[in-house]
């Protein structure tokens, strides 16, 4: 690399104007003009002295300064854009605290991958607003210092949502005060919990639960057989909660409202909807069918059954201030039941003809959040026909927010183009990587991170600048040059 020129960081900022020479001091001193940035500048004067450079002594020392945007006085704390101006001093501009913490860490990739930050301006903004990370902790318990630490290496590339999916077919992995019956032995504790929700607090990240219903609940409803949906002969039922009598019903909204205050800074909540029952045979489950006739006529399906939950859970969780997130493929399939437009939808996949295309979501004005499966599902043991996602998959699919799954087309397989070109409609909440423990023996959480560490980067830099200047080989020589373990990470080590 050519530090005169380059700006060593991910994800690339949406301009860089080179001034010549690199800005490489031994002392800096940090200082911000505003007490909505003393945590970043504090955090920002450790992560140096970690680099090795100290404090200032003297009145002539370098020094790097953090200021609030003349119009930033709205405090708008979602707003991420920032401008760094480097000469002799470094002048840091932002909107928000989240906006000083993404330019810091722009600053500290630059140190760590060639010594110094390269002299001149730069401005960013993010081309969406959400990029995340979903980890599936319900299968395969992680312990709460690699879930830390997850946080830590995500943060530092602009991974700001984290969705936590702690109950699975395979295990509840989260303290249970009101259910200790359906709780796995190996699970985080209220404690542990507190403390990874105030690291992605801490770190500028929404945490997202994930607690799946009315399918994916096999373990729960282990201890509980009376709220299954009745047996139907080569039909699975044991993980599908009975969405066609009140006690089942009531017993999830139970669950949610002891799961809560374990998350008391979250503003969003994914209740699943996926996967309930086998939605080709939809028609075959003997409880759904009837049920659907009493309550539609003769022109409801299971669908109007599971939409109509759907619903009431997301009534349920706004009454309590949060944000309902579902996802795709159980919805907008239903015949006299609309599915509530405010239910945001993380749209997965489109591997089966009949579930509904993109295109039905944006007319009924759901928002979206992009969670590709073909690039950007990390399936332990590969289960199911997925194969690890590569950064190299990732730049030769041209990927960009807008870019869905695709649509299964006449040949049986997914070759239907389904995107939504920029400039992107304000439904376009954002993307998502995913971790899914579907063989939780086939990898280690040690193996885990170090599989999603390129990918995931991938998806940063591709998500911040719809798409990337770079091509494939540079990107991988700037993560290489970049490194693994962040000063981020030194800071939790010490703490």
């Amino acid at each position: 690399m050519t530090a005169a020129v380059t700006w060593a960081a991910i994800p690339q900022p949406t301009s860089f104007r080179a001034a010549g020479g690199l800005w490489a001091p031994v002392r800096v001193r940090v200082v911000a003009s505003d007490s909505v940035l003393s945590r970043e500048a504090a955090r920002v004067e450790g992560e140096l002295a970690g680099l090795g450079i100290r404090g200032a002594a003297a009145a002539g020392d370098p020094v790097l300064r953090l200021r609030l945007s003349p119009l930033a006085e709205r405090r708008d704390v979602s707003d991420e854009s920032f401008t760094i101006d480097v000469a002799d001093d470094i002048v840091v501009t932002v909107a928000s605290a989240a906006g000083a913490f993404r330019a810091t860490r722009q600053l500290l990739h630059n140190l760590r991958a060639q010594g110094g930050v390269p002299r001149g301006s730069v401005r960013s903004a993010p081309a969406v607003a959400e990029r995340g990370l979903h980890l599936d902790a319900g299968r395969k318990h992680y312990p709460a210092d690699w879930i830390t630490a997850q946080l830590h290496a995500a943060a530092d590339v602009g991974i700001n949502v984290f969705q936590w999916h702690f109950s699975e077919n395979e295990g509840f992995r989260l303290e249970s005060a009101a259910f200790a019956e359906i709780v796995s032995d190996e699970r985080i504790s209220r404690a542990e919990a507190a403390q990874i929700v105030a690291t992605a607090r801490d770190l500028h990240i929404d945490l997202i639960p994930s607690l799946d219903m009315p399918g994916h609940l096999r373990h729960a409803l282990r201890a509980h057989p009376g709220l299954r949906l009745p047996e139907t002969e080569g039909l699975e039922t044991d993980h599908a909660l009975d969405i066609t009598r009140e006690d089942p019903i009531l017993f999830a909204l139970a669950l949610i409202d002891d799961m809560i205050p374990a998350f008391a800074h979250s503003t969003r909540w994914n209740l699943g909807g996926d996967e309930f029952v086998d939605f080709d045979r939809m028609a075959e489950y003997p409880a759904l069918a009837e049920a659907a006739r009493q309550r539609y006529g003769s022109e409801g399906t299971g669908f109007d059954l599971l939409t109509a939950f759907v619903n009431r859970i997301a009534a349920h969780l706004r009454e309590r201030g949060l944000e309902a997130r579902a996802w795709n493929d159980g919805l907008l399939r239903s015949e006299r039941e609309r599915l509530d437009p405010d239910v945001v939808l993380t749209w997965w996949t489109n591997w089966n003809a009949a579930m509904r295309p993109v295109a039905d979501a944006v007319a009924a004005g759901h928002r979206l959040v992009n969670v590709n499966d073909a690039l950007f599902y990390y399936v332990l043991g590969e289960n199911a026909g997925y194969g690890y996602p590569t950064a190299e998959r990732i730049w030769a699919a041209e990927w960009h927010p807008g870019l869905f799954p695709s649509l299964w087309g006449a040949d049986g397989q997914g070759t239907v183009r389904q995107e939504l070109p920029l400039p992107y409609p304000e439904l376009l909440l954002g993307v998502s990587f995913a971790v899914w423990s579907d063989r939780p023996d086939a990898q280690t959480p040690e193996q885990v991170a170090e599989g999603i560490r390129g990918p995931l980067r991938a998806m940063a830099e591709r998500a911040w600048n719809a798409g990337s200047a770079l091509g494939i080989t540079e990107f991988a020589a700037l993560d290489a040059a970049i490194g693994g373990a962040t000063p981020l990470e030194e800071e939790r080590r010490q703490q």
